[in-house]
C-alpha cells in the first residue's frame, strides 16, 4: 500500500489546474496562435482537453451525446473535429507531465523510486498511404499500422512518470529512454532505472553510469549472444565486478580477445568515444541468480553490493514486470484500441489523453484502500470496474462520496504464485463502423 493519499477531489482539482495553466497560454499549442481558440465557442480548449481525456470506445457521436449533457444542442461531430485540428498534441503532453509531477507520490524500494522501461505497440486504424507506420509482412496481402509506445513507469506507485511516441519502424527503445531520463531525470529525485533484455546496449549502460543514473538491466545469459556471453563466466550464481572495453581499432588484440574488448561497427554510434579517443572501459556489476532449478536470470548493474545483494536484485527486478500489466490496462481498460481519427494529430492527442485517464485513475485508486481484513486473500480494487466510475465522477454524475463507496465494493483477491503460458495473438484497433451507439 502507497505511504501517501489524495482524495478523488484533490486528484480532479490537480488536473483541472494543470488543464487550465496550458489553457492560459494556448497560444503555444494550436495550429495558428492569435486566431485559434480566442473566440467563446462550445468547445473552447479547457472543455476540448476535458471531452478528449473522457474519451471511451463509443462513436464520436456518442461520445458527444455522453460528455454534453447540460446543453440543449451539444458541438456536432464537424465541430469537435475542426476545434481538434486546432489543438496541438503537445498541449495533452505538457498537461500530463504538469499533472503527474504535482502528485508527490512517495513509495520506495530501499530509498529510490523504481522507473521501469519498455516499449509496447499500438494498433492505430488502418491507412496505407501513411507509409511511416504501415507494415505488411511477407506472405500477407494487406498489411496494418502501428505506434510505438515507450514508456517510464513507476512501479511503486502504478503510475507513468513520462511517455515517448515513435512510428515503430523508427522504434529505438534505448535511445527514447536516455531521451526522457535526459530531459526530465532531475524531476525524479532519487531513482533506479530498471529494464529488460530489449534494453542491453553498450551506450545506454555507458550514458546510465556517466550521468549517475542508478540501474538493473537484464541481460541474456551466459550461453547466449549477450554482454556476457564472451566473458567465460561459471555456470553458476555469481556476483561479479566486470569490465569491457569499447574501441574503434582493429588491431589483432582486439580481435583475438573478444571477452576484453568490444569493437564497434562503422555504422554504430557511442557518445562517449569521439574520433580522438581510442578506448573507453566500461564498468559494471553483473548478477547471475536462478529462477527455476535449471534457468538462470542475469542483471547488470552499478547498484552498491552490500545494500542490494543478490536476492535484493531478484526482489528489485521481479518489480519491473507491472509495467507489462500497465499496458494491458492502458490498452484494454482504458481503451488504447479504439481511436476517433485516423491522422497522427488525433493520435497523439487520444495517447496523451488516455496516459493522462490512465495516471489519474491510479492516483484515486491508490488512495482507496479496500476494507477487507482477516480474510484469507489479501485484496486490491478492480481496476476495470474503478476506471468505469471514475468517469462517471469526472463527467458529474456521481460524487466522491458515491465514487469512494463505488471503488471500495468491486475489488479482486490477490493470488500469489500464479503462472500462465503467455499466449502472443495478433490484436488490431477498432474499427470505426464497430463501435456501441
Amino acid at each position: 500500500m502507497v505511504s501517501w493519499s489524495y482524495s478523488p477531489g484533490a486528484v480532479r482539482k490537480h488536473l483541472n489546474d494543470a488543464i487550465d495553466f496550458v489553457c492560459s497560454s494556448i497560444g503555444c499549442y494550436c495550429s495558428s496562435p492569435g486566431t485559434d481558440f480566442t473566440r467563446r465557442r462550445k468547445l473552447p480548449a479547457d472543455d476540448l482537453i476535458k471531452f478528449l481525456i473522457q474519451f471511451q470506445s463509443k462513436s464520436l457521436t456518442s461520445e458527444i451525446g455522453d460528455y454534453f449533457t447540460d446543453m440543449d444542442i451539444p458541438p456536432s461531430v464537424s465541430a469537435v473535429i475542426q476545434q481538434r485540428y486546432k489543438l496541438d498534441p503537445d498541449a495533452l503532453y505538457r498537461v500530463f507531465r504538469l499533472f503527474t509531477d504535482s502528485i508527490h507520490v512517495n513509495s520506495l524500494f530501499h530509498e529510490y523510486r523504481l522507473l521501469a522501461s519498455d516499449g509496447s505497440d499500438i494498433n492505430i486504424p488502418y491507412a496505407p498511404e501513411d507509409s511511416e507506420t504501415y507494415h505488411i509482412q511477407k506472405g500477407m496481402t494487406r498489411g496494418f499500422n502501428q505506434l510505438h509506445l515507450n514508456a517510464l513507469y513507476d512501479v511503486m506507485n502504478n503510475c507513468y512518470a513520462d511517455i515517448e511516441i515513435d512510428t515503430a519502424a523508427k522504434s529505438n527503445e534505448a535511445c527514447a529512454a536516455e531521451a526522457m531520463i535526459e530531459s526530465h531525470g532531475n524531476s525524479y529525485g532519487k531513482f533506479i532505472y530498471i529494464a529488460d533484455r530489449g534494453y542491453e546496449k553498450y551506450g545506454l549502460i555507458a550514458f546510465l553510469i556517466e550521468n549517475n543514473v542508478k540501474f538493473a538491466i537484464r541481460v541474456k545469459d551466459i550461453s547466449s549472444n549477450g554482454i556476457l556471453s564472451t566473458m567465460s563466466l561459471e555456470d553458476k550464481e555469481f556476483d561479479l565486478d566486470l569490465e569491457k572495453i569499447i574501441t574503434r581499432l582493429q588491431t589483432n588484440e582486439v580481435k583475438e580477445h573478444p571477452e576484453k574488448y568490444v569493437r564497434l561497427m562503422t555504422n554504430q554510434t557511442f557518445r562517449y568515444l569521439p574520433i580522438e579517443k581510442e578506448f573507453y572501459n566500461l564498468k559494471f556489476r553483473a548478477v547471475r541468480f536462478k529462477i527455476t532449478d535449471d534457468t538462470y536470470e542475469c542483471l547488470i548493474t552499478n547498484l552498491p553490493r552490500d545494500t542490494f545483494p543478490i536476492n535484493v536484485m531478484k526482489e528489485l527486478y521481479h518489480k519491473r514486470w507491472s509495467i507489462e500489466g500497465s499496458f494491458r490496462e492502458m490498452k484494454y481498460t482504458i481503451g488504447l484500441t479504439e481511436f476517433h481519427g485516423k491522422n497522427r494529430q488525433f493520435l497523439y492527442q487520444e495517447i496523451y489523453a488516455r496516459t493522462i485517464l490512465y495516471n489519474l485513475c491510479q492516483f484515486i485508486v491508490e488512495s482507496t484502500p479496500p476494507d477487507k481484513s482477516d480474510t484469507r486473500y489479501a485484496y486490491r480494487i478492480n481496476f476495470s470496474s474503478a476506471v468505469t466510475n471514475i468517469r462517471q465522477y469526472l463527467a458529474d454524475h456521481i460524487d466522491e462520496k458515491k465514487l469512494i463507496l463505488r471503488i471500495k465494493k468491486f475489488l479482486t483477491p490477490i493470488r500469489s504464485g500464479r503462472s500462465y503460458a503467455r499466449h502472443i495473438r495478433a490484436q488490431s484497433a477498432k474499427l470505426f463502423t464497430y463501435r456501441s451507439a
